[in-house]
């Protein structure tokens, strides 16, 4: 299904949208099921024989059936969704200007770095002196305090 569309072209950018978006789902089900566990109807297992999954230690309470079956209702919608036409040929687009791209070298980065870090630091002790010296100045002037 996410390969129906042109599948030789944009694995890498189809593969990452959809496991990035799995991830978040299971994020959000996973809160959910602790969301629902404070519902009274919830907490009691499923099976009444089963209460925890004997390797896994999950507990097969009806708040984790609710949780799992919206994840796996919203990642078979996910799955339709990335195999569609304009939104593989989106992510198709997407990998091919990502491979134009020009990354710089870790010896590029690293300069880079170092420059940024040392403007930073001449910037905010400007700042603080500037900050310093104009509380003085208007302490001076508004409530003629010499002390500062």
């Amino acid at each position: 299904m996410l390969y129906s569309y042109k599948p030789d072209e944009g694995r890498n950018a189809r593969q990452t949208a959809f496991w990035l978006s799995i991830g978040m789902l299971f994020f959000g089900c996973y809160s959910l099921s602790g969301t629902l566990a404070g519902v009274e109807s919830l907490r009691g297992p499923v099976i009444s024989g089963l209460a925890v999954v004997p390797l896994l230690g999950i507990r097969l309470s009806g708040a984790f059936a609710v949780a799992a079956a919206v994840f796996f209702v919203a990642a078979f919608v996910l799955l339709k969704y990335l195999g569609r036409e304009s939104t593989s040929e989106h992510l198709i687009e997407v990998e091919q200007e990502m491979n134009k791209v020009t990354w710089p070298t870790f010896e590029d980065a690293t300069n880079s770095s170092i420059v940024v870090v040392f403007t930073v630091a001449i910037l905010m002790g400007f700042l603080a002196f500037s900050d310093f010296a104009l509380g003085r100045i208007f302490n001076i002037i508004l409530w003629g305090d010499q002390r500062g």
